[in-house]
């Protein structure tokens, strides 16, 4: 079996990724095989060096989260699959280095006196650090970046959605409920992708929130309906205040 994907500048086919979830393994292969570049490329930004494969055990770390990426991804629901599997895979790479980093932290006695084994694990213990104290930074800044361009589909600024946002915990909580209600209503979540606008017809009534109310928040509740769709967390830590979301 052959496919033909121009992958440059262009996101992977749904079709492509559903065929590799119902046991397509030639598909699941093209996957793994044409997406290797950007596996790499994710693994070594994440690990602050370069990795290669067959040389670092982060690699297979990440080859096993893109895997598990084509397994979860759920198309339709607004998030491009790379999107969904750079996340997928720099999340496992951070579990990755949260078992790892106490055992990599050990250096033994007998260890001293044989330099490539100390250097070794001494440039590990560094690169562990470094990325350590940079993970929360970056996190933030590239999901930053990435709901900054979610809400500009929807024409909404991030400046302008500082500006909205509820300075009350009650009008707050309101919002949340209907981005909820929204999220976990196939139909509703349907409409809202394809229409890009809140189902608010079909709301009113089934909220305890009046449609004046709901068209007043619009702009932040879709902000906190995209959160939910791309799950970005720390952007939800964000919004939520001190309610859940």
């Amino acid at each position: 079996m052959v496919i033909h994907i121009e992958t440059r500048g262009n996101p992977v086919p749904d079709d492509v990724v559903l065929k590799a979830q119902c046991g397509d393994n030639d598909c699941r292969e093209f996957l793994l095989k044409t997406y290797q570049p950007f596996i790499i490329k994710v693994t070594s930004r994440t690990c602050h060096r370069f990795v290669s494969e067959g040389a670092d055990e982060e690699i297979s770390v990440a080859l096993m989260a893109f895997n598990e990426a084509i397994d979860s991804f759920r198309p339709g629901q607004g998030s491009r699959f790379l999107s969904f599997a750079r996340l997928v895979v720099e999340r496992r790479l951070t579990d990755y280095f949260r078992r790892t980093k106490p055992r990599l932290q050990e250096i033994p006695f007998s260890g001293f006196g044989d330099g490539d084994d100390e250097l070794y694990l001494l440039e590990r213990n560094a690169a562990v650090q470094v990325y350590a104290d940079s993970e929360i930074k970056r996190d933030r800044r590239e999901e930053i970046v990435y709901f900054a361009e979610r809400l500009q589909e929807f024409k909404i600024s991030l400046d302008e959605l500082v500006k909205i946002s509820p300075k009350h915990a009650k009008a707050r909580k309101r919002a949340m409920q209907a981005a909820l209600a929204i999220f976990k209503n196939e139909r509703w979540l349907q409409f809202f992708m394809k229409y890009k606008e809140l189902p608010l017809k079909e709301l009113d009534g089934h909220l305890s929130v009046s449609r004046k109310t709901l068209e007043r928040q619009r702009k932040y509740i879709i902000a906190l309906l995209l959160v939910c769709i791309e799950d970005l967390p720390n952007i939800r830590e964000y919004l939520k205040g001190e309610d859940g979301l």
